[in-house]
């Protein structure tokens, strides 16, 4: 059995603008330490993986960025879509390269699918979680997905219900997806407990996803054979009946298209710590705050600022700040962004209001 990870990094990570753009966005930012969220992501799987076996898809936008980024990823490995049409054509377009690029049988090769951009800690945890998955799906027809077990009632995540525990183990059927709940919704689920946050992370043999797709997505199955067809038989990313195959896939979610709609989905409750860090209000429940509070970043002075995040990347310029409390200041070289830590999930209205105005040199 060969064990094989599948990065998703075409994100675009707009939530943090102005430090992420589209030819720069979050995975390929340094915010918890001195490495770029992907190359965390790709250190983290190695623990499992070897790095020749992990593969990344993204956007044609920032293949060259990503290329440029982890040196250690076989330059073959890292794959532009043809265009962004979400998550299922995206492992849809996975499932045909790894079939293409090894020579055994679909049964006989295990996927892990995995983040570019989210925060997890410690990483030997995280490895020890992966392999009990990776162990799973390789012995059972299970889609396997880690639950993270929620902290807080947050409304911004998806919520999986699990129900019976298989067997001894410590992986459990899942009863139904949920989406992103209301505030009383998600405080109902803490208190009636086996409800988890979706991490979007998933394990699986081929054969399996394969069977899932054609239940689920018929339609999407067959674009997928044809897919892999065209490159077994050596035809490029670029070339006209890629394209016309990959846009024949379904453009939803794997987890519409297929978890919602299938019942063979185990969930793995994580034993690591997890954040999706979809925000900038993220980095206040995960980064080094001071004494206040507050997270500071680049060229800055603050006098009375406390619980705030005071983030400075443009190098000629000082950021100061006076007698602030639940703001977050972001500068760069050619945008200041200032908003309520507590609105940070808006600052998506923003570049929405950005590209409306045509400024796009801005994005």
């Amino acid at each position: 059995m060969k064990h094989i990870a599948l990065i998703m990094a075409g994100g675009s990570g707009e939530r943090f603008w102005p430090l992420s753009r589209k030819h720069h966005p979050k995975q390929l930012l340094t915010l918890f330490s001195q490495q770029t969220m992907l190359e965390e992501a790709v250190d983290r799987i190695a623990h499992v993986i070897p790095k020749e076996q992990i593969f990344i898809i993204t956007g044609e936008i920032l293949l060259e960025a990503i290329i440029n980024a982890v040196p250690d990823i076989p330059k073959e490995n890292i794959i532009a879509e043809p265009s962004k049409r979400n998550t299922a054509p995206c492992l849809a377009l996975g499932y045909a390269i790894i079939r293409s690029r090894f020579n055994v049988p679909a049964s006989e090769l295990t996927i892990g699918v995995f983040t570019a951009d989210h925060f997890i800690r410690p990483a030997e945890v995280f490895a020890s979680d992966i392999k009990t998955a990776l162990d799973h799906a390789s012995q059972y027809p299970d889609i396997v997905t880690f639950g993270i077990p929620p902290s807080r009632p947050e409304t911004g995540y998806g919520y999986i219900e699990s129900g019976e525990s298989i067997s001894t183990s410590s992986l459990k059927k899942v009863k139904s997806f949920r989406e992103k709940p209301k505030l009383e919704d998600a405080l109902s689920y803490l208190s009636q407990g086996g409800f988890y946050w979706n991490s979007g992370m998933f394990f699986y043999r081929l054969d399996t996803f394969a069977q899932a797709m054609k239940h689920a997505m018929p339609d999407s199955f067959a674009a997928m054979e044809s897919l892999h067809d065209h490159l077994l038989h050596g035809h490029s990313m670029s070339s006209i009946n890629i394209q016309q195959s990959f846009n024949q896939l379904e453009a939803t979610s794997i987890d519409y298209g297929i978890m919602e709609r299938i019942d063979n989905v185990v969930v793995l409750p994580a034993s690591f710590t997890w954040d999706d860090v979809g925000s900038w209000d993220a980095l206040s429940r995960l980064g080094e705050t001071n004494e206040s509070n507050t997270i500071i970043s680049g060229n800055c002075l603050t006098i009375d600022v406390k619980d705030s995040i005071v983030w400075n990347a443009h190098p000629d310029i000082m950021l100061t700040a006076h007698s602030l409390s639940g703001m977050t200041i972001i500068s760069t070289t050619d945008a200041i962004m200032v908003c309520p830590t507590d609105k940070a999930q808006e600052v998506k209205s923003i570049v929405t209001a950005l590209r409306e105005q045509h400024k796009e040199h801005l994005l």
